[in-house]
């Protein structure tokens, strides 16, 4: 995957945060955790790939990209839906540059990574950082477009 097809992964998910006119669920977050989410994800996993570009040995755990408290505390911190959307941006253009730094070795250094989702297990085993870093640039943000767009009224 090129880096700039990583950035670019973000630009609908930031149009649709733009666009507004979110729903408030009965169940699961609203758009504003689903933004601070995907910003929190991406800067962990960039610190994670930036480490290893490094030469260091980082573990991947996606816990505070996923603790509801801490998610609503950067949400209000960046002011709301807008200040969402130019983090998301951001954090997109740190992914796609830490991908970048990584050469083909320290592409599959294997990372040990632990992620829970809706407070379940789902996966606690290593995988190589750049295969990560692509997954979180398509199935994982397209994941979160379409909740996204679900929340749309």
């Amino acid at each position: 995957m090129d880096p700039g097809n990583i950035e670019s992964a973000y630009a609908p998910f930031v149009a649709t945060l733009r666009e507004g006119g979110f729903t408030t669920p009965a169940e699961g977050w609203p758009a504003e955790l689903v933004a601070a989410h995907v910003c929190r994800n991406n800067d962990i996993v960039s610190e994670a790939a930036e480490a290893v570009a490094a030469g260091g040995q980082p573990k991947y755990d996606n816990s505070p990209a996923v603790d509801d408290a801490e998610l609503r505390s950067y949400a209000e911190s960046l002011g709301g839906l807008g200040g969402l959307a130019q983090a998301v941006e951001v954090s997109a253009r740190r992914l796609a540059s830490a991908f970048a730094a990584l050469d083909d070795e320290a592409a599959g250094h294997l990372m040990p990574a632990v992620i829970v989702d809706s407070g379940r297990l789902v996966r606690d085993e290593p995988v190589a950082i750049g295969k990560f870093i692509e997954l979180n640039a398509s199935r994982h943000i397209e994941m979160h477009l379409f909740q996204l767009k679900a929340l749309q009224s």
